[in-house]
This record gives structure tokens, sequence and C-alpha cells, in this order.
């Protein structure tokens, strides 16, 4: 039977921290699932339930909890717009204004 629309959700958000802590220990998926089912925590599909899992180990960052993240780098001036790659071979260093072609081929 179905359950209405967010209960499979909601069931799962309540036992995600045991879920994660077992998968942590090496439990498969399959035994927790029977072990939630029995114990009557959860009341989904099997299907449900793997995707829910699925989702919430997916998500798991490997930083530790606490740990400040870094910011992206900063562009070393605002406002130019010269690559701060290095240049191809190819490519001409930027003047910063508009150059003319000396001579255009073929125009009359």
């Amino acid at each position: 039977m179905a359950l209405p629309w967010g209960d499979a959700r909601s069931q799962f958000q309540l036992v995600r921290a045991q879920v994660i802590s077992e998968y942590g220990k090496g439990v498969s998926n399959r035994k927790i699932f029977e072990a939630l089912r029995d114990e009557g925590k959860i009341s989904m599909c099997e299907k449900t339930f793997y995707k829910y899992a699925a989702m919430a180990l997916k998500n798991m960052t490997e930083t530790p909890s606490g740990s400040a993240v870094e910011p992206p780098p900063k562009a070393e001036e605002r406002g130019s717009n010269t690559p701060l790659d290095p240049l191809s071979i190819s490519q001409r260093r930027p003047t910063g204004r508009f150059q003319m072609a000396p001579k255009i081929k073929d125009y009359k």
C-alpha cells in the first residue's frame, strides 16, 4: 500500500542518522531496511528506502564536522578583463584598446 505523499520522506528523516551509522559499520542496505521495518520504524517499500538511503549517502561529505570551508580564491584585480591564465602562442598580449587590422585581404 502506498503511503500518503511525503510520509516516506518523513519516516526516513527520522531514521537517517541510524542508517548512516549502520552503513558506516558495514551493514548492507537490505539488512538495515529489514531491521527498521521489523522494528516498525518505517513502512515504506524497499525501492523507496534504497532511493532515500542512496541520496543520504551521496550527500555525506568527506570533511569532518565543524571544519571551515575555504572560500574560492579572489581575482588579483577587480575590473580587469585580462585573463588570469597564461596566453597561448597564437594570442597577443592585450593592450586595453581596440586595434585595427593593418590590411583586409580581397576588400574592394
